[in-house]
């Protein structure tokens, strides 16, 4: 019996350590989009969630794009607790816009945590060529019959229809807003529905497209003109080609080859494509790679400046103006001990469909009474009207929390109860053990006060001791060594920074630094330098009890080198290469791994 008793508590001790390893390394990741098809001037939602029951997920490289560009990125947080378990999930949402027609795949993300690798599914894209924009069509127009003239029957398309493109500015701010204008002209009966293929508007964020019609006159003859405009934000520096624009549409034709007096009954019709000039666009850089260009501005607020303990509130913040709204990211806030941020959600604030702003709703949650203060931190912005660089101001909240009194208080009886509690009533003891089966309890304290346990316990914490004494010898004796394999690792990555320090492409320089990182610390940490991360990088030296303010210096600088090669914007030229150099190996030089 003794022996099933041992078995029992042994299996119980492995299940639960196991069960608690596999449920605190639970990680979830998929990827999804809006859309698996669209035109060549549209655009695709692909949100990337992280799911897991760890406080912090980890994190993950953006996989080369090289199909597509990145036109925004946002997150969204959200934490759960049930039973007493925690679980925490990460959307990180990518506005993506193809670069040409075709069948394209979505790579996988990947994750490595814990010696496991998570990964999602590639997504195949199909990408037609461009549409009408925003699905606009031109409805057809009639303009009132007149008397059939010799201006009428001497037919001249180049007068009776025509287009012209324009843009309401030549030189524009990197996403400052354009107005493209395609204008169509006709002064005789349209007989079909005109058929219009906008531009691709290639190196532009297209956004809102809106129709217009109106009569005018030119040169004595009565025009009924149909405009469609489109909202452009240029995305990269230097001149941007806008492609022409196409119509094609079926009109009246009075040509005068044919019978004056059939012309008259008869109503012969022609086809013509008309095409507008090729446009070009100077676009600048904007001060200090600022994001937010426009004129803005910005509000906090509260539904509730009184709160209680663990109830959670809503913090508004929304920013509105001129600008691209689409890009505008959301703001940093700093909150008193008090208080916690959990997740985000945002919206497009829309006045008679015209974005106008985004409004950014932040769940808090109060954590303890007393005063609570919120600060949404200033924000810059690149302002088109005055040149000059704006601030949106720094907005502070206060908040007074109120103590929950209905969870329940230790009362004064209560303490009493708890001085008093070494008075036992034996009898009633008495009683109750004899209608409970305590063999159990009995065979589990035999069990527990065997010499022979005590004795494989001390033998166990001997070789323990053992053995720490053992690695903490070999530790001294390959102190030297790992300066000789600190010196390998640099050998195997010293090609990609000789390569970094001699090229001049901005690109390539941060292209080899971050392979020369990645093989450094892989041949250091004794790991392939294949899916090795920053955040990985980073678990392993925290287990080296390397310094929290040393790792958090390599962190940004891989991650500086991820971003300027992942994150598909264009690279500040005038970044000084050779200060960033410098710092990397300054950093190195401090490691003692």
């Amino acid at each position: 019996m003794v022996g099933n008793i041992k078995k029992i508590i042994l299996i119980a001790i492995i299940i639960c350590s196991v069960s608690a390893f596999i449920y605190a390394n639970k990680i979830e990741m998929a990827s999804s989009v809006n859309r698996t098809a669209l035109a060549l001037n549209e655009t695709l939602q692909l949100t990337v969630s992280v799911k897991g029951d760890s406080g912090n997920l980890p994190y993950f490289s953006v996989p080369t794009l090289q199909d597509f560009n990145i036109y925004g990125t946002s997150q969204s947080k959200s934490m759960s607790i049930i039973n007493g378990k925690m679980s925490n999930s990460v959307n990180y949402i990518y506005t993506l816009s193809p670069k040409k027609i075709g069948e394209y795949v979505i790579p996988s993300f990947k994750i490595r945590y814990d010696g496991q690798e998570y990964q999602t599914d590639p997504i195949t894209i199909t990408v037609s060529k461009a549409q009408p924009t925003n699905s606009v069509s031109m409805q057809q127009t009639q303009i009132p019959q007149q008397k059939q003239t010799s201006q009428v029957y001497n037919f001249d398309t180049s007068k009776a229809v025509f287009v012209q493109a324009s843009t309401n500015k030549k030189t524009a701010y990197i996403n400052e807003k354009i107005i493209y204008t395609f204008s169509f002209y006709t002064s005789v009966n349209i007989l079909s529905n005109p058929s219009y293929q906008a531009p691709n508007f290639v190196g532009f964020f297209a956004g809102n497209t809106t129709q217009n019609n109106y009569r005018t006159e030119i040169n004595g003859r009565e025009y009924i003109v149909t405009e469609v405009s489109t909202e452009l934000y240029p995305q990269e520096e230097g001149y941007i080609k806008i492609e022409p624009a196409k119509i094609m549409v079926s009109i009246e034709d009075f040509s005068k080859n044919y019978d004056d007096f059939f012309a008259s009954f008869f109503r012969r019709s022609k086809n013509v494509e008309l095409t507008t000039d090729e446009l070009k666009v100077k676009v600048l850089k904007v001060p200090q790679n600022i994001d937010m260009v426009g004129n803005f501005k910005i509000s906090a607020t509260v539904d509730k400046k009184t709160k209680k303990e663990n109830e959670p509130f809503d913090l508004v913040v929304s920013i509105y103006g001129d600008g691209n709204i689409k890009t505008i990211q959301e703001p940093k806030i700093v909150l008193s001990d008090n208080l916690k941020q959990y997740e985000t959600s945002e919206k497009i604030i829309k006045q008679q469909d015209k974005e106008v702003g985004k409004e950014f709703t932040i769940l808090i949650m109060p954590l303890s009474a007393g005063e609570g203060e919120i600060k949404v931190l200033a924000k810059k912005y690149f302002n088109m009207q005055t040149k000059q660089i704006g601030t949106l101001p720094e907005k502070n909240i206060k908040v007074k929390i109120l103590e929950d009194l209905s969870s329940p208080k230790i009362s004064s009886n209560t303490e009493k109860e708890k001085k008093n509690f070494d008075y036992i009533d034996y009898d009633r003891v008495a009683n109750v053990s004899q209608n409970v089966d305590f063999s159990l309890f009995i065979k589990i304290y035999k069990f527990i006060t065997k010499p022979i346990l005590w004795i494989i316990c001390g033998a166990l914490l001997l070789l323990y001791i053992l053995i720490r004494l053992v690695i903490k010898y070999i530790q001294h004796i390959n102190s030297d060594q790992q300066k000789l394999k600190n010196k390998k690792a640099y050998k195997k990555s010293k090609k990609y920074f000789q390569k970094a320090k001699k090229t001049k492409s901005t690109v390539e320089f941060y292209e080899y630094m971050y392979k020369g990182l990645l093989e450094y610390f892989a041949s250091v940490l004794g790991q392939s330098a294949d899916g090795l991360t920053a955040y990985k990088i980073r678990k392993e030296l925290e287990q080296k009890s390397i310094d929290t303010k040393l790792i958090k210096q390599i962190e940004d600088i891989i991650d500086e080198c991820s971003i300027a090669l992942y994150s598909q914007s264009t690279i500040d030229k005038n970044l000084n290469l050779e200060d960033f150099y410098n710092k990397t190996f300054d950093v190195m030089k401090k490691l003692n791994i």
